[in-house]
């Protein structure tokens, strides 16, 4: 996706979009919450929707290692993952080393990665199912 500058953006307000960028590594550290997913069988066809934190998820990003977990708002433990991941022209791609269920063991995914503002839309296929999701990034500040 190619972007434009021009003279106008030197005029931009506190209500427009910020602008979008590639993902890389750098920009990927730190704590993300999940804020919303939506997951697609091959026909498109809605099979679950994440919205207003009906599942809560979290994912670490420190070097070149993620490790995350999801729960439901009650505490019900759902899964967890750790591995490494890389970025490069094409996204943002995890490779699974250890996994809470067993068919994510050994996996490689691989995902269409965009930055906007505080949010990452990561959206790719996992296992048969195109999965769209938008992480915030949740303030690490103490205080």
């Amino acid at each position: 996706m190619a972007f434009t500058l021009n003279a106008t953006a030197a005029l931009a307000t506190e209500t427009e979009q910020p602008a979008q960028s590639k993902c890389s590594a750098a920009l990927l550290q730190g704590s993300w919450q999940l804020e919303s997913a939506l997951y697609l069988d091959a026909n498109g066809k809605l099979l679950a929707e994440i919205k207003q934190q009906s599942t809560l998820s979290r994912k670490l990003i420190a070097g070149r290692h993620f490790s995350f977990i999801t729960w439901q708002p009650d505490g019900k433990f759902e899964v967890a993952a750790t591995g490494t991941f890389y970025t490069d022209s094409l996204g943002y791609h995890e490779q699974v080393e250890a996994a809470s269920l067993p068919r994510l063991q050994s996996k490689t995914y691989h995902f269409q990665c965009q930055l906007s503002g505080n949010q990452w839309l990561h959206q790719g296929m996992e296992d048969g199912v195109l999965i769209k999701e938008v992480w915030q990034k949740l303030n690490d500040q103490a205080g």
